[in-house]
């Protein structure tokens, strides 16, 4: 077993191997720290707020009880995705430059920045990322068709309290706060800024795979995994290539602002159930129609998808390496949680 790991680094210099070891085992360990931030900080800091807001004059408004524990429950949110993913992106560069590589991690020659850049045909790149979710929308339903066909298994009904719509102007502005604004900055800020700056020196296409990976298993959630994977590589992809981060927050929020968009539908009383489900249907197909004519478009005119350029930076490390040290054991433990998560979504018929 040793002579096995020993070729495996042959030709690569000691000092390459420190800092690619490094980078994905700070990495992997910082994100396993995230998701227990996201499982026990909310507990604290609802009680906190709770208590606050219930016994503050200053927030005494005139809400019921079921609206002032949504908007309770909202402001968990955004706390929590707040500070979950700042203390994840300062853990992440803090130890790179204490225990990794000499080096800036977030300003190298081409490294991912907060420039505003927009990459050309912007309208059209967004449509097809809200293409991409779309399909994997579709891919996750049809994947629920086969497990309940096949095996009687099924997803645990939505219960009232996420089916809920804010009724106050103060719920409505938190809700789209905790949906689409916060998690569009600070879930980017970790994935395509932090961590896609301390991984593409090792080449791109690795990346972009670990860096979509963990964002699909940060959501902890079978109905996101496939989507928010998907959207991932897209996202890492549009940041390298522009080497900006603000078409993945707009894109980010405008995915999830479509979801705000059709739960406020579902929460309006004349419109059936039924009802909503068609206009997501059309809402889909009219997508689908028009990311299929830019598609035609762009082969008509024979423009091809460019290959990304080598990282300036780049550190070769074969795949076999790069496979080697990302299945760590905090990587492991991280997936194994997040799985067993995921199937408290489904129950056995």
């Amino acid at each position: 077993m040793r002579d096995a790991y020993k070729s495996r680094w042959l030709y690569v210099p000691r000092s390459d191997r420190l800092k690619f070891s490094s980078s994905i085992y700070i990495i992997s360990i910082a994100v396993l720290f995230q998701y227990f931030i996201f499982e026990k900080l909310p507990d604290v800091i609802y009680t906190l707020l709770d208590f606050l807001v219930r016994g503050a004059e200053l927030l005494d408004f005139d809400f019921d009880p079921d609206e002032m524990g949504y908007i309770v429950i909202n402001l968990t949110a955004i706390f929590t995705t707040l500070i979950s993913c700042a203390a994840t992106g300062v853990f992440i560069v803090l130890c790179l430059k204490k225990f990794g590589p000499r080096t800036d991690v977030l300003r190298s020659k081409d490294s991912v920045s907060y420039r505003f850049r927009l990459p050309k045909n912007t309208p059209a790149l967004l449509l097809a990322g809200v293409c991409i979710m779309e399909l994997s929308t579709f891919a996750y339903m049809f994947i629920n068709i086969l497990l309940d066909r096949l095996f009687h298994i099924s997803p645990v009904p939505t219960s009232g309290a996420y089916s809920y719509f804010p009724q106050s102007v103060l719920g409505v502005v938190l809700y789209f706060l905790s949906l689409v604004a916060v998690p569009a900055l600070a879930e980017e800020f970790v994935c395509r800024y932090v961590m896609l700056n301390a991984l593409k020196k090792y080449g791109n296409t690795f990346a972009i795979a670990a860096t979509s990976l963990f964002f699909g298993f940060m959501h902890a959630r079978a109905s996101a995994f496939i989507y928010a994977t998907a959207m991932g590589v897209f996202l890492a992809y549009i940041a390298i290539k522009t080497k900006s981060v603000w078409f993945s927050v707009i894109l980010h929020a405008l995915v999830n602002f479509i979801s705000f968009v059709f739960q406020y539908l579902s929460s309006l009383p004349f419109l059936y159930e039924e009802s909503v489900d068609l206009l997501y249907l059309m809402f889909s197909a009219l997508m689908f129609l028009c990311c299929a004519v830019y598609l035609f478009v762009l082969v008509a005119r024979k423009k091809n998808c460019r290959k990304l350029d080598a990282p300036a930076d780049y550190i070769r490390i074969l795949p076999a390496q790069k496979l080697f040290y990302f299945f760590n054991a905090a990587t492991i433990i991280f997936f194994v949680l997040t799985i067993l998560k995921s199937f408290e979504q489904y129950r056995v018929r």
